[in-house]
């Protein structure tokens, strides 16, 4: 099964159209025609039915058969990656974590990110990518955050942090039944001194993935396992 994504606004009544690369993707790449039959979510929480009516040059018009709510499952987990300078690195980072079921990304740039820019259109175009193929019908909101402060003070008071510190031996315990939460996955260089303590006098909780130092990418997404589909 494929599934499409149209923005909410592109959804009138039982009518509903794709536009741009999805609609070229049904058409010149699936190579759908006139009365056939598609699956297009919205990225907040519906699945629709639909039946092909109408075939334009950069769009698609669907009449909707039938749709399905999803609902979202829980905690809802907010996951802050830090900035990791080779950009097949952090676009696996963000395409795992939106297989496994985060419900928002926040990238951000840490004291020991190495200088660099994030392309957010490869980002977006990754995450919706991973969205689809996954058979999700949440879209995680991308958020770009200037440092690891900026970050927790878009996340605070309502999450409960969490952040992986191979340094400390931190346990889950205290945060099972917490909701939301925000996951902190800090950049190759780890925390710096300033950022760990802003972490602890936030009432940020550590947690040890293990003894082994591990990479961003892979610290994120074995993180959002554990408290995103562990902890169901």
């Amino acid at each position: 099964m494929n599934l499409f994504y149209t923005r909410p606004e592109n959804i009138t009544g039982d009518v509903l159209k794709l536009v741009d690369q999805e609609a070229k993707h049904v058409t010149k790449v699936l190579r759908h025609r006139l009365g056939d039959n598609i699956y297009v979510t919205n990225g907040i929480g519906t699945r629709f039915s639909c039946e092909i009516t109408e075939i334009l040059n950069n769009e698609i018009i669907c009449s909707i058969i039938e749709s399905e709510e999803e609902v979202r499952s829980s905690p809802f987990v907010t996951l802050a990656i830090g900035l990791i300078k080779k950009r097949d690195r952090l676009e696996f980072a963000v395409e795992k974590a939106t297989e496994l079921g985060v419900d928002k990304i926040i990238l951000f740039r840490g004291d020991h990110s190495e200088k660099g820019n994030v392309r957010m259109d490869r980002i977006e175009a990754t995450v919706l990518s991973a969205m689809k193929q996954s058979l999700r019908n949440y879209l995680p909101k991308i958020i770009f955050a200037e440092s690891l402060s900026e970050t927790l003070s878009i996340t605070l008071p309502e999450h409960h942090i969490v952040y992986a510190d191979e340094t400390e031996k931190g346990t889950r315990s205290t945060s099972i039944n917490k909701n939301p939460i925000c996951l902190v996955v800090g950049p190759e260089g780890g925390f710096s001194k300033k950022e760990s303590e802003l972490l602890r006098e936030k009432g940020g909780e550590a947690y040890s993935l293990g003894d082994k130092r591990l990479r961003t990418e892979t610290a994120a997404v074995a993180i959002t396992d554990r408290y995103k589909n562990s902890l169901q």
